[in-house]
C-alpha cells in the first residue's frame, strides 16, 4: 500500500499532524506507530481516497487506516466546522509537515511545558476527560490536574460509551507511552479498571511477602515493573501488565500461595485479550510470555532437552526482558538474570556449531 500521507498529498487533501503526533514532534520524540491527523475535508473525500478505511467509533477518531506497521487516525474538519473539542489545551497543537512548522490556533504554547494539564473551558464527559488525561500522562511529563479519587470525575457506576474498541485503543496507547505506570494508576484511581477491566483490578487484592516483594501488593508490583522497561514495545508491555494476573485466582499451600499462577495466568490473559478484541497472533505471544515468565530463573536447574524448544522461540529475548523487569522490583539482585542470559548465549553458540549432534540431549 502506498504511504497514506503521499496519497493525501496526491489527492490534494490538506492535513496536519494533531494532538499526540503534534506533541511528539514538539518534544522531539520518535514518531509513534500511530499517527493522528486532522483532515481539512469531509469524511466522504477521505473514503474515496482509501478503500480500506475503518470507522472505529471512538472519540476524536472519525476514521482509521492500518498500513504496514503504522496506524493512521483521521479526524475530519471542514473550514466551517468548529475545532475538535479536546478536554485539554495542549491537544490543540498542530504541525504542518509540508511547511515544517507548528500551528497554534488555540494559543496553547505556554501550556505545553507546564507540569499540570490545563483543562479547556466547559466540562468534558468524565470518560473522555479520563481517557485523554491517561494518554497524556503516559506519554509526556504531564500530571493530571485533579485527584481522581476525590474528584467528581471518578466513575461511580459502569460508564456508557466505553466500547471494546475504545478500551483496547486506550490500553494500547497507555502501554506504548514512556510512562505507562502513570496512566494505569490514573485509570485505577478513577474506577475505570474496577468497572471495565476487573481481571486487572483483582491484582490489588494479592498480598505479597515483603521478603520477596517489598514494593507492595500485586498491582503495585505490576505497575513498578514498567519503570524497569527499556523499550515501549506493545507485546512486552502487555506481558508486563498480565504476567501475574493468575495470582488472584491461585490457592496454593501457605508456603507456595501462588503455585501454578503462571500457567493459570496464561489462560486468564488469553481470555482477557480475546474479550478486548486483540489479534490471535498477539494473544498467542502474550500467552507464551505469561506462561513462561518465571522460566529464565530456572534455566540453570533444567536440562537442555526441557528448555531447548523454548530458547528456539523468537520470543525468548523478550521473555528475558520480562524476567529482568519482574526481578528488578524485588530485593533479589540481577545475578539470576545475567546467568539466564549467559545460558541462552551459550545455547545459541552451541546451536550454531555445525558439529553438534542435535539429538544427544534426548
Amino acid at each position: 500500500m502506498k504511504n497514506p500521507l503521499v496519497v493525501l498529498q496526491e489527492r490534494k487533501i490538506n492535513f496536519h499532524f494533531q494532538s499526540y503526533s503534534a506533541l511528539d514532534q514538539f518534544f522531539s520524540l520518535k514518531q509513534a506507530d500511530t499517527l493522528y491527523l486532522l483532515i481539512n475535508g469531509s469524511l466522504i473525500s477521505l473514503a474515496k481516497a482509501f478503500e480500506e478505511l475503518e470507522y472505529p467509533g471512538i472519540p476524536f477518531q472519525d476514521a482509521a487506516l492500518t498500513s504496514g506497521s503504522k496506524r493512521y487516525i483521521f479526524q475530519c474538519c471542514d473550514n466551517d466546522d468548529p475545532p475538535p473539542a479536546f478536554p485539554f489545551t495542549v491537544l490543540g497543537l498542530l504541525y504542518s509537515q509540508e511547511r515544517e512548522c507548528f500551528l497554534d490556533p488555540g494559543n496553547v504554547y505556554y501550556d505545553l511545558r507546564r507540569r499540570k494539564l490545563i483543562p479547556k473551558p466547559g466540562r468534558a464527559a468524565p470518560l473522555v476527560f479520563l481517557a485523554e488525561a491517561a494518554r497524556l500522562v503516559s506519554r509526556y511529563h504531564y500530571r493530571c490536574p485533579i485527584d481522581m479519587e476525590k474528584s467528581d470525575f471518578r466513575l461511580k457506576i459502569p460508564p456508557t460509551g466505553a466500547s471494546i474498541a475504545f478500551q483496547r485503543d486506550l490500553l494500547c496507547s497507555i502501554l506504548t507511552g514512556s510512562y505507562p505506570h502513570k496512566g494505569l494508576n490514573l485509570l485505577f484511581k478513577s474506577g475505570f479498571i474496577e468497572f471495565l477491566l476487573p481481571e486487572l483490578f483483582k491484582m490489588d487484592s494479592v498480598s505479597h511477602m515483603k521478603d520477596y516483594h517489598p514494593e507492595g501488593d500485586g498491582w503495585d508490583h505490576t505497575i513498578l515493573t514498567f519503570q524497569y522497561r527499556k523499550q515501549n514495545d506493545l507485546t512486552l508491555s502487555l506481558a508486563l501488565l498480565l504476567h501475574d494476573i493468575g495470582k488472584a485466582e491461585t490457592s496454593g499451600p501457605v508456603e507456595k500461595p501462588f503455585d501454578g499462577h503462571a500457567e493459570l495466568g496464561a489462560i486468564i490473559a488469553s481470555r482477557f485479550m480475546s474479550r478486548l478484541g486483540f489479534s490471535p497472533a498477539i494473544i498467542r505471544d502474550i500467552s507464551f510470555l505469561v506462561k513462561y515468565h518465571m522460566l529464565p530463573g530456572a534455566l540453570n536447574k533444567l536440562p537442555l532437552f526441557r528448555t531447548e524448544n523454548l530458547m528456539d522461540s523468537p520470543l525468548f529475548p523478550l521473555l528475558l526482558e520480562l524476567y529482568r523487569a519482574d526481578l528488578s522490583t524485588t530485593f533479589q539482585g540481577p545475578e539470576n538474570y545475567y546467568q539466564a542470559c549467559s545460558i541462552y548465549q551459550n545455547y545459541l553458540r552451541l546451536k550454531a556449531n555445525p558439529f553438534r549432534k542435535r539429538h544427544r540431549y534426548h
